[in-house]
C-alpha cells in the first residue's frame, strides 16, 4: 500500500512538472496555430495506423494506443534545443509548441475518453471544460494575489528559513489534485498538468523561480517519480517480448511515433529546411513518460494487453534514447552554445 501510494504521487508530481515546464507565451502565434494543425494532423495519422491493427485484433483499444503515440516528453526535447542553440529559433519555436500543445492535448483526451469503465465521454467533457475554466480564473486571481508586496515579502522570509513556503505551496497543490483525482476519477490527471501550468505561470519571472523549480525537480525526479516508473515497470512482462513473432510490435510502435509527428512536422517545411523540418519531426516523436502513464491506465481498464504494454514501453524508451541523438546531429551545434546538463527527466527514467 505504501508503495502504491507514492507511487501515485510519483504519477501526480510527474504530470505536475510536465505543467511546470510548458511555456505559455510559446503558444502563440504562428507556432500556436500551427502545432494545432500538426497535432489534428497527428492524430489522424496515428488512428490511420492503429484502426486497421485494432480490426486486425493486433491491438484491443485503436483510440487509447493512437493517443499514447501522439505525444511528446517536453521535458527531454528542450535540452536538445538549448545545447544546439535553436532553443528560440523558430525550429525551437515550432517543435516546443507543437510539444505543449500535444502534451495538453493527449492528457485531455485520456481524461475524457479513458477515466474508468463507469464515466461517460460527455460527462468527462463537461468536466473538462469546467477544469479549464476553473484554471483560468485560478490564474488570475493568484497572479494577482503574487502582485501583493506585502504577501511577497512574507513569503522571500520565510522561504530562507525551514519553512520553504513556496516549496510547500507548490506541494500542498500536487497533493491536493492527486486526493481529488482519487475522488473523481483519473481525468483528473488533468488537474495536475493544469496546477503545474498555473504554478509555473504565477511564478515566472520571480527571481526564487530557478531555486524553487530545482527544488521541485529535486524532489519529484530524484524520489516520487522513479518509484512510479519502477512500480510501473514491475507490472510488465518485458520477456514476453522475447517470445517468437513478438518482436515486430515494438518496431510497429516505433514507425507509428516516426510517422504521427514525422510526415505532420511537413507543414513547416515552408518555414524550415528539411533538415530542421526532420530533426522537429524526430524531436516530437521522442515520447516515454505519457507513454507509460497512457500504458498504466490502458492495462487498469484491461484496455490494452501486455505484451502491447511491453512494446510501447520499449518503443517509448527507444525514442528517449535515438530520437534526440538524430536530431541533434541534424541540427548540429550553433557558436556560442554551451552545453547544459542532462535534464532530470530523462535521468529519471
Amino acid at each position: 500500500p505504501v508503495v502504491s501510494v507514492v507511487a501515485s504521487i510519483g504519477v501526480a508530481f510527474l504530470l505536475f512538472l510536465a505543467g511546470l515546464e510548458l511555456d505559455l507565451d510559446a503558444l502563440a502565434g504562428a507556432p500556436m496555430k500551427l502545432g494545432a494543425v500538426a497535432f489534428a494532423l497527428s492524430m489522424a495519422t496515428a488512428l490511420a495506423l492503429t484502426v486497421p491493427a485494432g480490426r486486425a485484433g493486433i491491438i484491443l483499444s485503436p483510440l487509447l494506443v493512437a493517443i499514447a503515440v501522439c505525444a511528446t516528453s517536453v521535458g527531454i526535447v528542450v535540452p536538445v534545443l538549448r545545447d544546439t542553440g535553436h532553443l528560440t529559433s523558430p525550429a525551437g519555436l515550432f517543435t516546443i509548441a507543437a510539444g505543449s500543445i500535444a502534451e495538453i492535448g493527449t492528457i485531455a483526451l485520456l481524461g475524457v475518453f479513458f477515466a474508468g469503465p463507469n464515466v461517460s465521454a460527455g460527462f468527462e467533457a463537461l468536466l473538462l471544460a469546467a477544469i479549464a475554466a476553473g484554471a483560468v480564473f485560478l490564474l488570475v486571481a493568484l497572479r494577482r494575489v503574487s502582485m501583493w508586496s506585502a504577501g511577497q515579502k512574507i513569503l522571500d522570509r520565510l522561504d530562507d528559513t525551514s519553512a520553504q513556503m513556496r516549496v510547500r505551496f507548490a506541494m500542498m497543490v500536487l497533493i491536493g489534485t492527486a486526493v481529488v483525482a482519487a475522488f473523481l476519477g483519473f481525468e483528473m490527471i488533468l488537474g495536475t498538468f493544469l496546477a503545474g501550468a498555473i504554478f509555473g505561470a504565477i511564478i515566472k519571472g520571480d527571481r526564487y523561480e530557478h531555486r524553487l523549480r530545482s527544488k521541485l525537480e529535486g524532489a519529484g525526479f530524484g524520489f516520487f517519480v522513479p518509484a512510479f516508473f519502477v512500480t510501473s515497470g514491475l507490472r510488465f512482462d518485458l520477456g514476453g517480448l522475447s517470445a517468437p513473432g513478438e518482436v515486430w510490435r515494438i518496431l510497429f510502435f516505433l514507425v507509428a511515433l516516426l510517422l504521427a509527428h514525422g510526415l505532420p512536422a511537413l507543414i513547416y517545411r515552408r518555414h524550415l529546411t528539411w533538415r530542421e523540418t526532420a530533426a522537429t519531426g524526430l524531436l516530437q516523436a521522442t515520447n516515454l513518460s505519457f507513454i507509460v502513464v497512457a500504458v498504466t491506465v490502458g492495462t487498469e481498464l484491461g484496455r490494452l494487453r501486455e505484451v502491447n504494454a511491453s512494446a510501447l514501453i520499449v518503443a517509448g524508451l527507444l525514442s528517449a534514447v535515438l530520437f534526440p541523438a538524430l536530431a541533434q546531429a541534424l541540427l548540429g551545434r550553433r557558436e556560442g552554445v554551451e552545453p547544459v546538463a542532462v535534464h532530470a527527466e530523462a535521468e529519471a527514467m
